[in-house]
């Protein structure tokens, strides 16, 4: 019976296995080809041919004058991604959405581009002094690109949501070039212009929230990364931007392993102002310290199955990294809200305990970068103690080493200045120098 059915015969049938052989002992082994082919980046990262940029460097050629080329445009984008990236998420790894998300959105947005470009042309600026000369005139252009949008916003404040005037994908660049800028201005020692970002930062980011930017995976990352920023700062700088609308992570934005306790450090800076006009709101310090308990808990749970924590030694640093934040939020607590001193004994085993935590981390390179906020909390409580106040100097010099941060010597001065006055909290000093237009950023 036919049916319509061709016999292929008994010819010769080839079958491509990209091997030597299909069977016997060469079975399996890939056939060989010069090695030369094969383009793999020494750290892994998948790094654009030079024509690849071409199109990017004529863009931006219209826009900054003495632009790089194509070819130091892969160079300066190759350095972010290698050197400033991964000091940028809690726990770096093949993952990491700056490589991700953002770097590939440089491509199709000349502003993140000149963002990326004018971080790593002053972050290199010391080997490579002939660049760094980029490093202000894209910074200028990014900025006054982002203030011609955020204008746009201010002007119709009250008229109109955010989300009506700017769509998504202007939004994400807006926000992504002022976290890059942020980085920019933390390489030098005098700068403040990261308040203005941070307060456009927290303008857009309000005002996208609840809307169709969560389905953004770029979006809520960049929202995760703004809220520790904005938590952080907003326990040293209160005076300029108010903290009642910092910008809190949410459950489920990428790279957030700390949320919960970005949302309970918050919550106790809330409390800090509760003490003069709504004091029964403030727990009592044992409810206070049950709470971190049930925080460290559940934000180990739910790190347990995050991509990004896939050894045993990222597992264990990551323990470190929550560990050092729960015992310094406690400290901060102890002090700003509830007035301890060093007599009181929960505040000295606090104390302590975490100066212990902190000599364990600060010589785990993988961890230094991130320890720069606990280790300003335990420089509030140095005074009279020379050999802590000399590893707080030592910790930050190698974190301003290993990031290339300059900022954190203005957290030092002020920590000079601290531990030669007499012992008290640190908030009033720092409200002082937030007035005096010194505003600390220990983030």
């Amino acid at each position: 019976m036919k049916r319509s059915i061709e016999c292929p015969g008994y010819g010769r049938n080839l079958r491509w296995a990209n091997a030597v052989a299909v069977r016997g002992r060469f079975k399996g082994l890939q056939y060989p080809k010069d090695a030369s082919q094969d383009v793999v980046p020494a750290d892994g990262l998948s790094v654009p041919s030079k024509s690849s940029w071409a199109e990017a460097a004529a863009k931006i050629a219209k826009m900054a004058a003495e632009a790089p080329n194509a070819s130091e445009i892969e160079h300066l984008v190759s350095y972010y991604s290698r050197r400033i990236a991964g000091n940028m998420v809690w726990v770096d790894s093949p993952l990491n959405p700056y490589r991700r998300l953002v770097v590939p959105k440089a491509r199709s947005s000349p502003i993140i581009l000149l963002a990326i470009l004018a971080v790593s042309a002053e972050h290199m600026g010391p080997t490579q002094p002939s660049i760094v000369a980029f490093a202000p005139k894209a910074r200028d252009v990014v900025v006054s690109r982002i203030t011609q949008e955020l204008s746009r916003i201010t002007e119709r404040v009250g008229c109109e949501e955010p989300r009506e005037i700017l769509d998504l994908e202007t939004a994400e660049w807006i926000l992504a070039a002022m976290l890059i800028l942020s980085n920019y201005e933390c390489i030098g020692d005098t700068s403040t212009a990261w308040c203005s970002h941070r307060l456009g930062a927290r303008l857009l980011v309000n005002g996208f929230s609840d809307s169709s930017a969560e389905s953004s995976e770029l979006f809520r990352f960049l929202r995760g990364q703004f809220s520790i920023h904005d938590v952080l700062a907003s326990t040293t700088t209160c005076l300029y931007l108010g903290i009642d609308d910092v910008v809190l992570p949410r459950h489920g934005d990428p790279e957030a392993l700390l949320s919960e306790y970005m949302k309970l450090i918050h919550q106790v800076t809330l409390y800090i102002t509760d003490i003069g006009t709504a004091a029964h709101r403030v727990p009592t310090p044992a409810a206070l310290r049950i709470q971190f308990e049930k925080t460290r808990g559940l934000t180990l749970m739910s790190a347990a199955t995050s991509a990004a924590l896939g050894d045993e030694s990222t597992r264990l640093n990551f323990i470190h990294l929550v560990d050092v934040h729960h015992i310094a939020a406690l400290l901060y607590a102890y002090q700003c809200v509830y007035n301890f001193t060093p007599a009181d004994a929960e505040m000295f085993l606090t104390m302590q305990e975490l100066f212990e935590k902190l000599e364990n981390c600060a010589c785990n390179d993988a961890l230094i970068q991130h320890l720069t906020w606990p280790v300003f909390i335990a420089g509030t409580e140095c005074h009279g103690c020379e050999e802590k106040q000399h590893l707080v100097l030592k910790w930050y010099g190698d974190i301003i080493k290993k990031t290339g941060f300059r900022n954190y010597e203005v957290v030092i001065s002020f920590l000079k200045e601290l531990w030669k006055n007499k012992p008290g909290c640190w908030l009033e000093n720092a409200k002082a120098w937030e007035r005096d237009g010194k505003p600390l950023l220990a983030v």
